[in-house]
């Protein structure tokens, strides 16, 4: 009798599904703890004091709050102030305009009445594949007076063929129908566009943003090739976090106590580079739930006229 309500009772909660489902759930709950735990420890390194940071300190957990190292990053100069501000602005401008470009460039490649259609794909295919090289990137810019220039961040980056041709998958996905019911209702192509088009698009046209967003927001290295160090004003936020990462020492130059050891000094900076990191990625982490909501399917069904 004992026997039999232990096979059903195994049988019931050990069933082959039940097994899958808590494997399946244990491992995205490791690979969520992976991924959340170097942004947690680095939280808790950045507001511990660092004389309680040591090499044991595994446990995301601050054992003595501080927001020193916070108050050394921003409390030398107004550099850092200048260097958001130019990412903001790189950021906020070049997502807009590579939205709007890509998105038009895409509703035109739908148009079966384009002349030129299949040249511009190969094209942009050819782009894909293929790009002019540091080099010649240079000279044009030079060419463009857009060296020291703080548009240099945001015109070559407005049109990028890959969404465009993401963006034109998307769109050509739209039952035809809705824009034959628009034309019947006098509705011309950029009111088709824009006030049709682009609302049924806004799942991939919020991917194409938080990807252009990221991008814009992460980019460091075209500061250091189209902008001089004498134009400190136009570094971005992640030019001027790897400089002051490469040069921690100019930071605590404030700082006037010869009596700290070499180790307190060590932890002091590991401090504020956590500071850093957790400045330069927060703003992307706010930003991103505010596009998630758009990342679904399906936001034109039911639009069809009979």
């Amino acid at each position: 009798m004992k026997n039999e309500k232990t096979k059903n009772f195994f049988r019931k909660y050990f069933n082959g599904e039940r097994v899958y489902q808590a494997i399946c759930f244990t491992c995205c709950i490791l690979i969520a703890a992976a991924c959340l735990y170097p942004l947690l420890y680095t939280l808790a390194v950045s507001v511990c004091a660092p004389e309680r940071i040591n090499y044991h300190f595994v446990l995301p957990i601050p054992m003595q709050f501080s927001l020193n190292a916070y108050k050394q990053v921003f409390t030398v100069g107004n550099y850092i102030w200048r260097a958001i501000g130019v990412s903001v602005f790189r950021t906020v401008v070049g997502t807009v305009l590579s939205v709007v470009v890509c998105a038009m460039l895409a509703y035109a490649l739908t148009r079966k009445d384009l002349p030129g259609k299949k040249p511009i794909m190969y094209l942009l295919i050819f782009v894909i594949l293929f790009q002019g090289g540091l080099i010649p990137t240079f000279l044009v810019m030079k060419e463009l007076n857009l060296l020291d220039n703080i548009w240099v961040y945001v015109l070559p980056n407005i049109m990028n063929a890959w969404n465009v041709i993401i963006i034109k998958q998307s769109m050509e996905g739209i039952p035809r129908e809705i824009e034959e019911s628009a034309a019947l209702d006098g509705v011309n192509d950029l009111q088709n566009f824009t006030l049709m088009i682009l609302p049924m698009s806004k799942p991939v046209l919020a991917a194409m943003a938080i990807f252009s967003l990221v991008g814009q927001w992460n980019s460091w290295f075209d500061a250091m090739i189209y902008i001089s160090s004498t134009r400190a004003d136009l570094w971005p936020l992640q030019y001027y976090a790897t400089i002051s990462l490469n040069n921690l020492n100019q930071i605590n130059a404030n700082k006037p106590n010869p009596e700290v050891n070499n180790f307190t000094m060590m932890m002091e900076n590991m401090s504020i580079k956590m500071a850093l990191t957790v400045v330069t990625t927060l703003p992307v982490l706010i930003a991103y739930p505010f596009f998630q909501k758009y990342f679904t399917k399906g936001v034109y069904l039911g639009a069809v006229k009979d």
